[in-house]
């Protein structure tokens, strides 16, 4: 059976040269959320590994539509079926209905991180600051605030404004950085300040309002010889075997992605191919997929996967039609 449902296109945010890694969504507390919708969502969640994606979709739509209003079971039905829908449409949608419908759920603030990650996939840096600068404000003690904070800086890069961006960096580090992946995140994104002017980086906080500009202007005098602005720290999976050729006894490979619309798939192997990953788009009318690699075996096509999420990146095995 021909797998269709996938873990959702917004992860493809990662594959952006020097964007942050995503993270895979944590477990909540046993207390957040009730023990049946936690039993149901592991069923999903297991459905989809092993390719029954039709199960795993009627199970989700039973599971939103039985969770009361406003509750954490209906936020963690919305934020696993937006996670593993197969078009970022959709995911997109049930995001955003999280945030509205259950605000003070405890998987908000990564509905919101999602969104802000898709918009920046999309090349929209102004619109995703707003989402992840609502992390910051709304969920101040949260665990989600240092990522937020530092792809708020990582919006201003891409915007080429870093002057702004060394700021953002600077107020992370005056609230804290964890040890680990976010604390090397910040380290090599906060390098470039140290060949910044002063005197802009000052201006950009007094435009800002932002009370780090004194650490900013540390940052600028002490950091290491500059790097190139958001290189990349994850390393990527092996390439795959060029997308041109089939090989005969190809039947499977690992699909990273599904979008609405050709140039959405396309931009996303276009960045891929930056990491040096190879990706084609497969099918002729949407969803159209983003595909990496032909594997005779489903053992092989496991193994590629596991490459991949080691790396950060999210995806599942599916099986080619001939």
């Amino acid at each position: 059976m021909t797998q269709r449902f996938t873990l959702t296109a917004i992860l493809l945010a990662v594959f952006a040269p020097g964007m942050l890694p995503a993270q895979s969504p944590a477990p909540l507390p046993a207390s957040a959320i009730s023990p049946a919708m936690d039993r149901a969502v592991a069923r999903a969640r297991a459905a989809v590994d092993n390719g029954d994606g039709a199960d795993a979709r009627a199970l989700l739509d039973s599971l939103v539509t039985a969770a009361p209003s406003g509750s954490n079971d209906l936020a963690e039905a919305l934020f696993w079926r937006a996670t593993l829908a197969e078009r970022v449409s959709d995911a997109e949608r049930d995001w955003k209905r999280l945030v509205i419908d259950a605000p003070l759920a405890p998987r908000a603030t990564d509905a919101l991180l999602r969104l802000g990650e898709l918009e920046m996939l999309r090349g929209h840096p102004a619109d995703a600051r707003t989402y992840f600068a609502r992390v910051v404000r709304e969920y101040p003690a949260g665990p989600a605030k240092a990522r937020s904070q530092l792809w708020i800086a990582k919006s201003w890069v891409a915007q080429r404004d870093l002057p702004r961006a060394c700021v953002a960096l600077a107020e992370a580090a005056a609230t804290g950085v964890p040890d680990g992946e976010l604390r090397l995140q910040a380290e090599e994104m906060g390098r470039p300040c140290a060949t910044v002017d002063r005197k802009l980086i000052a201006r950009a906080q007094a435009e800002t309002g932002n009370a780090a500009a004194s650490a900013a202007t540390a940052t600028a005098t002490t950091s290491s010889a500059p790097a190139p602005v958001g290189s990349a720290a994850a390393v990527a999976p092996a390439a795959a075997p060029a997308a041109s050729s089939v090989p005969a006894n190809a039947r499977y490979s690992v699909q990273l992605a599904a979008f609405d619309t050709r140039p959405e798939a396309e931009a996303s192997v276009r960045q891929l191919g930056a990491r040096q990953i190879d990706a084609r788009v497969d099918g002729e009318r949407k969803p159209f997929r983003v595909r990496s690699g032909y594997f005779a075996t489903r053992a092989e096509a496991t193994a590629a996967l596991a490459r991949f999420k080691r790396a950060g990146f999210n995806g599942f095995v599916a099986e080619l039609v001939k």
